[in-house]
């Protein structure tokens, strides 16, 4: 479950239980630990045992290269979290809100973390250090890390099971499509190229986050615009992307009807977003010396057919060829021709299982110490 729109007198509050229908109603939820102390009573309805919990598993989008990539959450992590806290604002605030919140509502429960940076620790070095003076590397941690880490681990894994091969011997593509997307590259399970860098702003073009582009740019417009830190920072985490080229908000799916209209803004915003990916796919080739695989996933990368399409138009060289039929059907597993020497795939992410994993092993690792 989740709850959206968070501090509203509309808060929206979705659960599910098992296999069950999706429930959804609309109240006020005036902040986290009124968020969390909800969806404890619901736990505690549900089980019938007053949410009686081991553990609680958080997500965390940024902590530099400070803590592991999964672990239990303590001062270091806190400290860690406070420092990035200005590289990621929208990740990391509302998560240092929900810790305490969490440990608020119910002390002594064991916290732990998975890190979205973490699959990304295996790039070589030449891949991950920015051409900038090391100092910078040293004292401030400013490097490529790579983000959506949940999604990349658990895709890279789904494919392997998918197509019946063991994932040490696979190279797979994965484009992470949603509103923020990634790229990443994987040979024999690890990651080896990653599009998101220092933030997960950098890559290619997101919903209203711009990717990649010359830094200079910011150092011109703060001269010649006179703009400050923290405008340049909002332009470029709500209105860039596709909203900023497109005019019409980083909705693709707004975006295309526009474009049907007879937006050329629309049109070209597209046509960025898929040249942009096709590019890192073409930087992830390299580093994995070709394709067995290349996977769609997230909320684009699964729902979007024509976007797949067009991503692969003309990967003919490749030796990849779609079944369009199967790619339009858009159902997990194989959306490519029988004859494609590389396998495409759509596959339901699951973010959650990853980070669930990662705390039920640090919990069962608890408790056979105590024994």
């Amino acid at each position: 479950g989740g709850i959206d729109r968070l501090g509203s007198g509309a808060a929206v509050v979705r659960w599910k239980v098992g296999a069950g229908a999706r429930q959804e109603v609309v109240r006020p939820v005036e902040d986290h630990l009124a968020g969390l102390r909800l969806a404890l009573e619901q736990i505690a309805e549900v089980t019938g045992d007053g949410a009686n919990l081991d553990g609680v598993a958080f997500k965390m989008a940024h902590c530099g290269a400070e803590v592991p990539g999964a672990g239990f959450v303590d001062g270091r992590v806190v400290a860690a979290l406070e420092r990035y806290a200005a590289v990621v604002p929208v990740h990391n605030r509302p998560l240092l809100a929900a810790i305490a919140a969490m440990r608020e509502a119910l002390p002594g429960l064991p916290l732990t973390y998975t890190v979205e940076t973490h699959f990304h620790t295996t790039l070589e070095p030449a891949a991950w250090h920015y051409a900038l003076p090391a100092a910078w590397h040293r004292e401030h941690g400013v490097r490529r890390y790579g983000f959506h880490s949940c999604s990349h681990r658990f895709v890279a894994g789904r494919v392997a099971e998918l197509l019946g091969r063991p994932v040490e011997g696979l190279r797979t593509v994965i484009c992470h499509l949603g509103s923020g997307t990634s790229v990443c590259g994987v040979r024999g399970g690890q990651s080896v190229e990653i599009s998101s860098g220092f933030t997960p702003q950098s890559g290619t073009p997101m919903s209203t986050r711009p990717g990649d582009f010359d830094p200079f740019v910011v150092t011109y417009l703060a001269a010649a615009e006179g703009l400050g830190t923290d405008e340049l920072n909002r332009v470029l985490t709500a209105e860039s992307g596709l909203a900023g080229l497109s005019g019409v908000g980083g909705d693709l799916r707004d975006i295309r009807a526009a474009a049907a209209a007879g937006s050329a803004d629309a049109q070209l915003a597209i046509d960025v977003f898929v040249w942009n990916i096709r590019r890192w796919i073409g930087s992830c080739l390299m580093a994995t010396g070709g394709a067995d695989a290349l996977a769609f996933t997230g909320g684009i990368g699964e729902n979007d057919a024509r976007l797949r399409a067009d991503v692969c138009a003309d990967l003919g060289w490749l030796g990849l060829r779609l079944d369009p039929a199967a790619n339009d059907a858009g159902d997990e597993g194989l959306v490519s021709a029988a004859e494609s020497a590389v396998a495409v795939l759509t596959v339901r992410t699951d973010e959650e299982i990853v980070v669930a994993r990662d705390a039920y092993r640090l919990l069962a690792g608890v408790r056979e110490a105590e024994r």
